[in-house]
């Protein structure tokens, strides 16, 4: 079925950065289907670096209802064959900070409480160190082998690409994708706590957040200041926003400003 191809598709057509003399074929993408991301490029087999490691194609699905598009088919980095050097730890808030910020929002004169979360957050980071991944030439729909001329780089049954962007799968993804973003937040005057991790506070503005990977639990005073913190992550990210603040961390929240409460 060409039309479920082309979505598996999706997530390895994206365009590779230029980086060194070879430049490899870019997957920029498939007109009207694809929008490319600069993510990977194919690459000969004689390409890989002399001392890397190139691991295996994982294929993920997962049916998540409470997402527009529920059946989904991914095609992810096998990151347990590969090794980075460095912390891949991120800091996140726990639970108590969660619950110790809905407190402070009804503990508030005039506080309100919403949430928004970041759209593929993993997705298209920069990586200092590139990594690299063999994909199989049977899970490569012939459309794609034929729109980049893929044959003349197969090698033993697989095509290498050199992977330049965070993907589903690596261990570096998760720590890339949360200092891009910590460093974008500082930018625009928002400071994470000390000795809270995931707690972040602006150097003027009544808000204050938790940051749980990719969602943010929001105490603000004025509308206007949420909005600042909104357009603030526009600038880099998709994200989805509610300002009715009724789920955060697997949380349903029941507040009651007037009453100063909130059923958790």
């Amino acid at each position: 079925q060409p039309a479920e191809g082309d979505r598996a598709a999706n997530h390895i057509s994206l365009r590779g950065t230029q980086q060194g003399e070879f430049q490899g074929i870019p997957a920029s993408g498939k007109a009207v289907v694809v929008t490319g991301t600069n993510t990977m490029r194919f690459i000969a087999h004689t390409a890989l670096p002399a001392g890397r490691k190139a691991t295996y194609l994982r294929i993920v699905a997962a049916e998540k209802p409470h997402k527009v598009e529920s059946k989904r088919i991914r095609f992810t980095v096998g990151g347990d064959r590969l090794e980075y050097i460095g912390n891949v730890s991120t800091p996140t808030a726990d639970l108590t900070t969660v619950k110790t910020l809905l407190n402070s929002t009804i503990s508030t004169t005039d506080a309100r409480f919403m949430t928004m979360d970041i759209k593929d957050f993993y997705l298209n980071n920069p990586m200092e160190v590139f990594e690299y991944m063999r994909i199989p030439v049977k899970d490569i729909p012939a459309i794609i082998m034929e729109q980049y001329k893929l044959q003349g780089l197969v090698h033993n049954g697989y095509v290498l690409v050199e992977i330049s962007k965070g993907m589903y799968g690596l261990s570096q993804a998760g720590i890339i994708a949360n200092k891009r973003l910590v460093t974008h937040l500082l930018g625009h005057g928002y400071t994470q706590c000390t000795h809270t991790p995931g707690l972040f506070r602006h150097d003027t503005r009544p808000v204050t957040f938790c940051l749980t990977v990719d969602d943010f639990g929001v105490k603000y005073v004025g509308r206007d200041n949420a909005e600042h913190l909104q357009k603030t992550l526009e600038e880099l990210y998709t994200i989805t926003v509610d300002w009715s603040g009724a789920l955060y961390c697997g949380l349903t929240l029941h507040w009651d400003y007037d009453a100063r409460t909130v059923d958790v």
